[in-house]
């Protein structure tokens, strides 16, 4: 009766002060910023006097020989230390991972080295304070210290060429291509550009001009190897007995004594002055 309660009365004591009289874990097997991935849910397997860790990991083993986990090294969230329990950062992903708590999200990308780092979980994703993302319906998305995601009304776009392009939207800017990210910044292929032009068979270089095929435009060869040509409407030329006119181009008519001409539409059109007998020059 009295060890029943002696045993009642230091449980009673002990929920008071809110302590814990279970064993602790090690010093030298924890590891306040995760643990190596394949050590996770295993006997320690690292020995700081034999067995090496991968990089960005140190052996947590003990000074007489004991072996420990391979922790991280440096701290991998942003913002403050990853949460953790009596000293050690649990990972937070697979089937036995913790479930981060409130203000945390879980960040790693090896299923057993993640960690709860303060950051924010929004539609299943997990995302690190300040991180810009975009939302499903294009909005453009900030992960807030707090661990509230905040959204703009307006879906993300980007602007080059005069023009807004939507996230994900593809576009060619000189001789590469870019893209459209969700972050509104765009990013482009670094394909050094081609500075001659081609046109016709004939090789023109960087800013040169040269005549269109049409014979009234100009064409200039440009900085990413195309060719712009002007757009003026060409004139038509009239055609009269085997001679060629320009537009408004007067000549004499087949009878000698009228004059006919070169309409813009290519027609010729002339006289009908009455021609004296035999004044007709064959």
């Amino acid at each position: 009766m009295l060890v029943f309660f002696v045993t009642l009365t230091f449980a009673i004591v002990s929920l008071i002060h809110g302590r814990s009289y279970y064993p602790q874990t090690p010093d030298y097997l924890k590891c306040r910023y995760g643990k190596y991935f394949k050590d996770i849910g295993q006997r320690p397997t690292c020995n700081p006097f034999a067995q090496s860790c991968p990089s960005g990991f140190f052996c947590g083993g003990g000074p007489a020989d004991e072996q420990g986990f391979c922790c991280k090294s440096k701290n991998p969230c942003k913002l403050g230390n990853p949460y953790t329990r009596n000293g050690d950062a649990p990972h937070c992903l697979g089937a036995n991972g913790v479930r981060c708590p409130r203000g945390y999200a879980c960040i790693g990308t090896k299923t057993s080295s993640s960690v709860c780092c303060r950051g924010c979980t929004y539609h299943g994703q997990s995302y690190q304070p300040r991180q810009i993302f975009q939302n499903s319906v294009g909005q453009r998305c900030t992960c807030g210290e707090d661990g509230q995601v905040t959204c703009s009304n307006s879906p993300v776009t980007c602007r080059a060429n005069g023009r807004e392009y939507k996230v994900g939207e593809s576009f060619r800017q000189d001789c590469n291509g870019c893209t459209c990210r969700s972050d509104g910044q765009i990013v482009c292929t670094l394909i050094a550009c081609e500075t001659n032009c081609y046109h016709n068979g004939k090789k023109y270089s960087k800013g040169e001009s040269f005549p269109s095929t049409d014979g009234c435009n100009t064409c200039t060869c440009g900085s990413n190897g195309s060719v712009g040509c002007t757009k003026i409407s060409c004139p038509k030329f009239c055609y009269y007995r085997g001679r060629k006119y320009t537009p408004r181009e007067s000549f004499p008519a087949i009878d000698g004594c009228n004059t006919c001409t070169c309409e813009v539409t290519g027609g010729v059109s002339c006289t009908e002055i009455g021609c004296n007998p035999g004044g007709y020059v064959g």
